[in-house]
Parts: C-alpha cells; sequence; structure tokens
C-alpha cells in the first residue's frame, strides 16, 4: 500500500492513481472552519479528521476518502508541518543532495519533526530543483478542488497581499521571514547553500513569481464590490 502510494504521489501527489476522489462531507458543504490568533495572525484550524489537513494561515486541503485513515493522518502530517508557519523559532532544513527536509528549532537545534523522504521530495521539489537541477524532481500541479481557501468571519482586513516572491528574501526563522515582508511570508526554510522564505501552499506555483512580470493588476469594473475585486486580482496573480 504505501509503495503503491509513494509512486502515484510522483505522477500525483498525495492522491490514489486511478479513479475519481471522495472527499469529506465538509467539501460540499457552506463550512466556516475555525481559526485562532496565532503568533503570525489567524490561523485556520483543521477539523479533528484524519481527511482534511490545515495548509497556511487561511486554507484546507481535503484529502481524498479512499485513503485508509491511518495514511490519511500521514499525509495530513507531512502537509501541515510543510505548509503551517508553527512557531517563530522554526525552520524548515531541506537536504537539496539527499532531497530529505525537517522541521527544527532555530534557538534549541531541536528536530521537532522528519519529513517521510517521498513525500520530502515532493512538497521541496521546487526548491531543491533549483539548488540540484540534476535530480529532476515532478513538479506537481496546482490542488484544484482539493484546495479550498477561507476568511476568518472575525477579519476586517481583505486578502490582497503584497506582490513579492517570498524566495527573494534569506531567513534565520520564521519570525524573520514574517518581519521582512510584512507579514507576506512566514515559512523558512534553509538550505546547503542558502535559505530563503516561503508561504504555505501545496502546489508548486510559488508566490507570484512567475506570473508578477506578466500580470498587473486589472482596472475595477463597475459596479464591482470591494471584496470581489480583491478576489478577482488574487486569482490573477496567485492562481
Amino acid at each position: 500500500m504505501i509503495f503503491t502510494l509513494f509512486v502515484a504521489m510522483l505522477i500525483s501527489p498525495f492522491r490514489p492513481v486511478e479513479g475519481s476522489p471522495t472527499f469529506h462531507e465538509l467539501h460540499a458543504r457552506d463550512y466556516q472552519p475555525r481559526f485562532v490568533d496565532a503568533w503570525h495572525g489567524p490561523q485556520i484550524v483543521a477539523p479533528d479528521t484524519p481527511y482534511i489537513a490545515a495548509v497556511g494561515s487561511d486554507q484546507l486541503y481535503y484529502i481524498d476518502t479512499r485513503f485508509d485513515a491511518e495514511t490519511a493522518q500521514h499525509i495530513k502530517d507531512q502537509i501541515e508541518w510543510a505548509t503551517t508557519a508553527g512557531g517563530p523559532n522554526q525552520v524548515i532544513s531541506v537536504d537539496e543532495v539527499a532531497a530529505t527536509a525537517s522541521v527544527e528549532d532555530s534557538a534549541t537545534g531541536e528536530t521537532l519533526f522528519v519529513f517521510d523522504p517521498p513525500y520530502a521530495r515532493v512538497l521541496f521539489a521546487s526548491g531543491i530543483n533549483r539548488r540540484n537541477p540534476g535530480l529532476r524532481l515532478p513538479e506537481h500541479e496546482p490542488a484544484g478542488e482539493w484546495l479550498v481557501t477561507y476568511q476568518d468571519a472575525n477579519s476586517t482586513t481583505t486578502s490582497l497581499t503584497a506582490r513579492q516572491s517570498c524566495s527573494d528574501l534569506g531567513c534565520n526563522n520564521n519570525q524573520h521571514c514574517k518581519d521582512q515582508s510584512r507579514g507576506n511570508c512566514n515559512l523558512c526554510h534553509h538550505y546547503r547553500v542558502d535559505d530563503e522564505c516561503d508561504r504555505g501552499m501545496v502546489n508548486a506555483i510559488g508566490i507570484c513569481r512567475p506570473l508578477c512580470n506578466k500580470k498587473r493588476d486589472l482596472a475595477k469594473e463597475e459596479g464591482e464590490e470591494e471584496h470581489a475585486y480583491y478576489k478577482r486580482m488574487d486569482d490573477l496573480h496567485w492562481n
């Protein structure tokens, strides 16, 4: 089962090879997840099920329910440790030669989580390939319907964020990324040769970088609500 899953991941990450996906029942509902005040701002909290994982600060990734619960929980752990900001002193250490990764406390040096190597090769493929192109790791496609973005019901701010590539910033830890980017970036990746900031996502698009030099903000349409305009601009730049 696990070997089959690992092979499948190289073709379509975190998904069975054949058939249509089935999702947790909350995927089809008008669901409002819980948000908590974290060190970096509002943080989405995944429901208590192995089939839904938190991604970044405002997204949920729905894991195919055809996986057994143990496998789904394993996938959830990999996703959440890779994409949510954790503590301000945390860093994700990535070895671009061995294609492995772990989460460490930059203050104590303690290893908090070790990624399963086949998952690390998927989750951090983009950064590894830039530094070690000879590995040619597959970089997976956008998450599509598996990933849903939610808004904190108590939030009074818009979702339009700074048009900045997180990977342009070096870092010591997660807090350093947040401070440099005014909250736009909240993950710090340490590689063998350098380091960079990131923002939690489960696809390989990155933070605007491939598109920013090609797409600019469009004019607000007549009668368009402000929140709809901001969402349209986010979709233009980030998706």
